[in-house]
């Protein structure tokens, strides 16, 4: 059978001469000596495949013989082809050579294979005589194109070599083009099988097969015209395509193999990477799964992912490429929209904005000097830990923050009006979203102080702090889907002020002291740049500023006496509204493509519900608090041990 098909190619099928039909529309450059070339994605508009997609133009080229004219060569020239597929014997090659430019690489891949006997077949004069002879009828011919296509699949030999075009196009750079002698036979059943991996309908599958007749018509309608009618009769069927050919083809794949994937992975030994390679570079989805349906840091995961198809990621062997491929076959994304933003970067700026709250909590029972005299000092020292979490939602997923830290501090109470402190300390945050945790490192120093406008201990008061510290962060992205893991740090300044008006008043068995304000925070954390993974991030730099109204109302009950000890309890309520955007932002970039997550925390109002218990014993204190705080889907505790000591 080889010998018949290349003795019927190598006589039948020449060069082409004509041009097109004039009624004949494409979106590819019509060549006057190359009849049969076109884009495989379609002939007058793209073709759209399985699950959305539509095949991209340019990327894979078909053809007869390679013997541009020179002005078609200019025109070749101008559509990016780097690469050229042979797919001839080496007497068709020997009897009409391809004419190569230089800055393209060409490559004969022999579907049929050579015999000495087919390379004699090929150019003996009787030869055309003996395949007419053989053939005896249109019938006939058009039984051996049937055996013919059926040997394209069951054939081992002829299989590999079609595996061997399909590997070398999945790892072209540029476009690519193969062709035959006539363009339409293994060019042909090439192009069906890449359209099938595309997941072209089979309605334009045969379509663009067909096509051949068309695009070829003036050409072959000449060859038969200057034959005799028996004969033209006869070789008709050898010069154009029919439908049953294909089939054919298409039969004998689910015959041998019970599938178009078991031929590709068994017959063609393709892997799975390598049909997702080819799939990736041949077509173009506008919608990803479920993306429609997608919103807030969800819709921008996904479409990052989406954008990521017009990257160097996409159509070659890489994690991301087979990831979004798989994902398009099952149908979902299988979350990694989430963790591909960066969510939990945004999370750690809202985390770090809010840690002046915190801090501001934790130093209250030694920044009011109720419990010092005029001129005396106190030395102090605070453990605290807190927790806080926030719900998922449709824009956002959930989130969660750990933080330990220490601080010392040393009060003074200059005189009946004024006290002031100084703080310094180091928090250790952790901050885990949407697939991420972060880190966080925190050394800061503070000040503050009071003024009375008559008496510390009753009366209105006007308090103000300011800090600032140094962060921190180092965070690591587990992306799911076999991406692997993106990790980066960063560093950056923190820095605040709260200035509040209060009124202390003695009841005689409570304390009472209400306070309003406001307080301003500053992040700013620097540009960096992840590792780890093809998906890594260019995280840009975050400037965010927060501006909350502060109210605090405190309860410091008469101290009791257990022994030698005073026992005084004590309730906080407190309250903030940030005027600012509570929600924080972050942004990255990727193959100059942008990300932007949104932290999951969101809400204007943030409450805390408090009890601190201090016991005393002469100038040394030990003290406890716990509380709650949050608001609607956010929730956390937070708690601290005190030891102070006046002097």
């Amino acid at each position: 059978m080889k010998l018949k098909l290349a003795v019927a190619i190598s006589l039948l099928c020449t060069p082409a001469l004509n041009a097109y039909a004039s009624d004949v529309t494409i979106t590819t450059p019509i060549l006057s000596s190359m009849d049969n070339f076109r884009d495989i994605a379609g002939t007058t508009t793209a073709y759209s495949t399985t699950y959305g997609g539509t095949m991209r133009s340019g990327v894979f080229y078909r053809s007869n013989v390679f013997t541009p004219s020179d002005a078609d060569l200019a025109t070749l020239e101008t559509l990016g082809i780097t690469h050229i597929y042979d797919l001839r014997t080496s007497s068709e090659i020997a009897a009409t050579p391809d004419t190569v430019p230089s800055n393209i690489t060409y490559t004969n891949i022999n579907i049929l294979g050579d015999s000495s006997s087919a390379a004699t077949a090929s150019s003996s004069s009787t030869s055309a005589a003996s395949l007419l002879t053989s053939l005896g009828s249109a019938s006939g011919a058009e039984q051996y194109m049937d055996e013919t296509y059926k040997e394209f699949v069951d054939d081992k030999n002829v299989s590999s070599e079609f595996g061997v075009l399909l590997n070398d196009l999945a790892s072209t750079k540029g476009a690519a083009l193969f062709h035959c002698t006539a363009g339409k036979d293994r060019t042909g059943w090439a192009t069906a099988i890449l359209q099938s991996i595309a997941g072209v309908s089979t309605r334009d599958i045969y379509q663009d097969y067909l096509a051949t007749n068309t695009y070829t018509a003036a050409r072959i309608n000449a060859e038969l015209a200057a034959m005799p009618a028996a004969e033209a009769a006869i070789y008709a069927p050898l010069l154009t395509v029919e439908a049953s050919y294909l089939t054919t083809a298409f039969d004998e794949v689910i015959a041998e193999y019970g599938s178009m994937q078991n031929y590709l992975t068994e017959g063609l030994g393709l892997s799975q990477a390598t049909i997702y390679v080819l799939r990736a570079k041949m077509v173009l989805y506008s919608t990803l799964p479920g993306q429609a349906g997608m919103r807030g840091n969800d819709a921008e995961g996904a479409e990052l992912l989406n954008e990521l198809q017009n990257s160097s990621l996409s159509g070659a062997y890489t994690n991301y490429n087979y990831y979004l491929q798989s994902a398009i076959d099952a149908g979902t994304l299988g979350g990694v929209q989430s963790t591909v933003g960066g969510q939990v970067y945004a999370d750690t700026s809202g985390y770090l904005l809010r840690q002046n709250s915190l801090l501001d909590d934790a130093l209250a029972p030694y920044t009011d000097s109720s419990r010092m005299k005029d001129g005396e000092s106190n030395l102090w020292a605070t453990a605290l830990s807190g927790y806080l979490g926030t719900g998922g939602s449709a824009q956002a997923s959930s989130s969660n923050e750990h933080s330990t830290g220490v601080m010392m501090g040393l009060g003074q109470r200059f005189n009946s009006r004024v006290s002031g402190y100084g703080t310094f300390g180091y928090d250790r945050g952790s901050v885990g979203a949407a697939g991420g945790e972060v880190k966080t490192n925190l050394t800061f120093v503070g000040a503050g102080g009071r003024l009375a406008f008559n008496n510390l201990d009753a009366g209105a008061f006007l308090a103000a702090d300011v800090n600032a510290g140094w962060v921190n962060d180092n965070g690591k992205r587990q992306l799911g889907g076999g991406l692997g893991t993106a990790w980066g740090d960063t560093e950056g300044q923190l820095v605040g002020g709260t200035l509040r008006l209060g009124y202390a008043s003695d009841l005689g068995w409570v304390r009472v002291e209400p306070s309003v304000g406001g307080r301003v925070s500053y992040l700013k954390l620097d540009a960096f740049q992840e590792r780890g993974s093809e998906l890594a991030l260019d995280m840009n730099r975050t400037s965010e500023t927060s501006t909350r109204g502060v109210a605090n109302l405190k309860f410091a009950f008469r101290p009791s006496e257990a022994g030698n000890w005073a026992i005084t309890p004590a309730v906080n309520l407190g309250y903030e509204h940030d005027f600012s955007n509570p929600t924080v932002s972050s942004s990255g970039e990727l193959y100059g493509y942008s990300v932007t997550q949104d932290s999951s925390y969101h809400s204007h109002n943030f409450y805390t519900a408090g009890l601190n218990v201090i016991a005393s014993h002469g100038p040394v204190s030990l003290g406890a608090q716990v509380a709650a705080l949050g608001s609607g889907d956010t929730k956390g505790v937070s708690g601290s041990l005190n030891l102070s000591y006046i002097f």
